[in-house]
């Protein structure tokens, strides 16, 4: 391989490692145009003068104060067990004081079940209430209904609570299912008073990180138009949306909640967000109440999903909300390869396996053009006599020098592109499978074999007590990967430019140092290819000797 070639794939590694960061410094999100609409909501007329950008809120709710978390604990509680999920709520507001994930874990070495509550001195979620009447959020609520359900296999069960203050009686009513992750909500409000309604419906939730993930990958509040947009909060700022919204919640690398307006159309709805401290933001999603005359009702409808990010899981009930597990721009290649991955662990049963099948796909998809690049090489090596003469006749006439190499690669007919043209095709398809190692769920604490036992982690070796400086343990695979950058290396063209020589010599030693804390199964991908590579380098240049 021209050694140029190598140093420039280098370069467009680091691009990649830096990709997501660079690509939203340099792409922000497009303007937000959200319409100026007038529709029927449930006994409601929607009418907004909307903004043609995000901007900050104009009037914050005054929101009241939660229960301490000894209150709360007076207060009756209502418990649903499902086949996927524990939760608890309670009566002050019909909020959730937990939702524990009983197929996933904080940590391998610890079975604590990922929970989906982790700001509850913020605001445990949803909170539902009126702009004028923020009390109604933390109201205490009553109940018909049993203090434990338990879903069975096929069951789907109700919980309906009750509340009135000052002339408004609310009511909720919670769908749990259980082989899913959504939960239906229904809110009817009735006008007790002798004055008509005009007001804003609040859906609030705040949330903190589930689990620790990576800097690489979005951790936030986001909201879904016709595009996925994420929200990346500044300082204490408010940002603001007013249009068409299909719905909006909070993620982190494996896991969200999303809440799901259902029955709107296209209706324009309004959707705040702002950091309640650096690892808090809070979402606020606001319905207009309007007209609501004495004695009637009006009733909303929602889905809340709270699990994981996994496409199997988010597209039972509501397809479009798979758009919320992005890969990036290359999304359209990296979804197809995870359905590979998921295919093939049918037999395999394990994911390292899964990386190791569809890197040798991919070999053999790219094998015309890496053929056509390593021929493209072998004549280039082939040249680099003739052309290391040309340097010395005209090392005083740079011009001169172009102008005879593009002479003998025309004669010799040799594209000089040709070796890196192919290398560039396949840029995006590994940015796309870099993406599916960094966030498919299905990797998280995946095992594969031996010492590797999360295929999401950096992969260690601990050998009795030992323990290296910063390390913890040894990093074998990383290592095995630089060693096999070495031997690729080795069967590739050596420059006869002295600075080149020093920059490859080093490559395989960055490439190693930069790869320590990468996932284990990015690693195990990098590392099968270079093998791959290596052997199909070397059958090329044996054909080419023949």
């Amino acid at each position: 391989m021209d050694n140029r070639i190598l140093i420039a794939l280098g370069l467009s590694f680091l691009v990649i490692v830096f990709f997501h960061y660079i690509y939203l410094k340099l792409f922000p999100a497009p303007p937000i145009e959200p319409t100026t609409l007038n529709s029927t909501l449930s006994n409601s007329t929607v009418s907004q003068n909307n903004t043609s950008t995000p901007q900050a809120l104009s009037s914050k709710p005054t929101l009241p104060n939660n229960p301490t978390f000894s209150e709360r604990s007076n207060l009756p509680s209502y418990a649903i067990v499902s086949p996927k999920y524990n939760a608890t709520l309670t009566t002050s507001g019909v909020r959730f004081n937990e939702f524990l994930l009983k197929e996933f874990f904080k940590d391998r070495s610890q079975k604590d079940p990922v929970n989906l509550i982790t700001a509850a001195s913020y605001s445990l979620p949803l909170e539902v209430y009126l702009e004028s009447k923020p009390e109604l959020a933390v109201l205490g609520y009553n109940s018909n209904s049993p203090s434990k359900v338990i879903l069975e296999k096929d069951g789907e069960k109700e919980l309906s609570f009750y509340t009135s203050y000052q002339g408004i009686s609310l009511e909720k009513t919670l769908k749990f299912k259980p082989q899913s992750y959504f939960i239906d909500l229904k809110i009817k409000i009735t006008n007790q008073s002798n004055q008509t309604l005009t007001d804003k419906l609040l859906l609030r939730g705040a949330f903190a990180p589930f689990v620790d993930g990576t800097k690489y990958v979005f951790t936030g509040p986001f909201y879904y138009t016709n595009h996925l947009n994420e929200v990346k909060l500044k300082n204490s700022k408010v940002e603001e949306y007013v249009g068409n919204l299909k719905y909006l919640g909070y993620e982190d690398n494996y896991f969200m909640v999303a809440v799901i307006p259902e029955g709107f159309s296209n209706a324009s709805l309004k959707a705040t967000f702002r950091n309640l401290t650096d690892t808090v933001q809070e979402f606020i999603l606001w319905v207009p109440v309007e007209n609501l005359k004495p004695g009637e009702v009006a009733s909303y409808q929602f889905k809340l999903y709270m699990g994981p990010k996994k496409l199997e899981e988010m597209q039972k009930e509501f397809p479009l909300l798979t758009k919320a597990l992005y890969f990036g721009i290359f999304d359209f290649i990296a979804k197809p390869l995870l359905y590979v991955l998921k295919f093939t662990h049918q037999f395999t049963h394990n994911f390292g396996w899964d990386i190791i099948i569809m890197t040798l796909l991919l070999r053999i998809l790219f094998f015309p053009l890496n053929h056509i690049s390593y021929k493209s090489m072998k004549k280039m090596q082939e040249l680099q006599p003739v052309i290391q003469r040309l340097r010395e006749k005209y090392k005083d006439d740079p011009q001169g020098l172009n102008r005879e190499v593009m002479n003998l690669y025309r004669t010799q007919k040799i594209n000089p592109f040709s070796g890196c043209l192919p290398i560039l095709i396949q840029i995006p398809v590994f940015i796309a499978f870099y993406k599916v190692l960094l966030m498919a769920i299905e990797l998280r604490h995946a095992p594969f074999m031996l010492w590797i036992t999360d295929l999401s982690a950096p992969e260690r070796l601990y050998i009795g007590n030992l323990v290296i400086p910063y390390l913890g343990g040894i990093p074998v695979l990383t290592i095995l990967m630089g060693f096999s950058m070495y031997l690729q290396q080795k069967l590739t063209p050596s420059s006869p430019d002295p600075m080149q020589a020093k920059i490859m010599l080093f490559m395989p030693i960055f490439f190693t140092i930069l790869f320590i804390n990468f996932p284990s199964g990015l690693v195990l991908y990098w590392f099968v290819n270079n093998l791959l590579s290596i052997v199909q380098q070397y059958f090329t240049l044996k054909l080419t000797k023949k």
